[in-house]
């Protein structure tokens, strides 16, 4: 009997390859997601920090109208680049929800070809199973009927 062969590896191997690329790719997005949030909270923690110690100050009564001027542009400036990484943020959840789309659909399609090839795979077996059957019972067959012949011939002889 010839060797099992899967009607559709190459299918497979390539949804194989697209979906572990995908996957990557999902990765790098949430991985990308992750730098940027971190880069909004220091942003934040930063500012806190430094309206903290103005605070701090204030309360001292140390503080003149430059450092207030400079407080607001700072909060200012904060508030701009915490909205632009919040805004980017918002834009690679939206492109990790549609990439995960994706994965998920490619490992729908690898389970359902490797389900097809171990069902094909079964059927091989069960196929291989039956042709050894029935070599096994023609090999019985041939004997039995070789033996029935040396009898009848030995009886002929007596």
């Amino acid at each position: 009997m010839k060797r099992f062969a899967f009607s559709l590896e190459r299918m497979l191997a390539f949804k194989r390859t697209m979906y572990e690329k995908e996957r990557n790719t999902l990765a790098q997005l949430r991985a990308e997601r992750l730098s940027v949030e971190l880069r909004r909270d220091s942003t934040e923690r930063q500012f806190l920090e430094r309206d903290a110690a103005f605070r701090q100050k204030a309360a001292e009564g140390g503080v003149g109208i430059t450092e207030v001027t400079a407080l607001s542009y700072q909060r200012e400036s904060a508030d701009g680049l915490i909205a632009a990484l919040q805004e980017e943020m918002d834009r690679l959840e939206v492109e990790i929800e549609k990439q995960l789309v994706i994965v998920v659909a490619l490992d729908k399609e690898v389970k359902s070809l490797e389900k097809l090839r171990e069902k094909q795979w079964e059927e091989y077996q069960a196929e291989t199973i039956r042709e050894e059957n029935e070599r096994i019972l023609e090999m019985v067959s041939s004997r039995f009927a070789a033996e029935q012949k040396e009898n009848a011939e030995s009886r002929q002889d007596d």
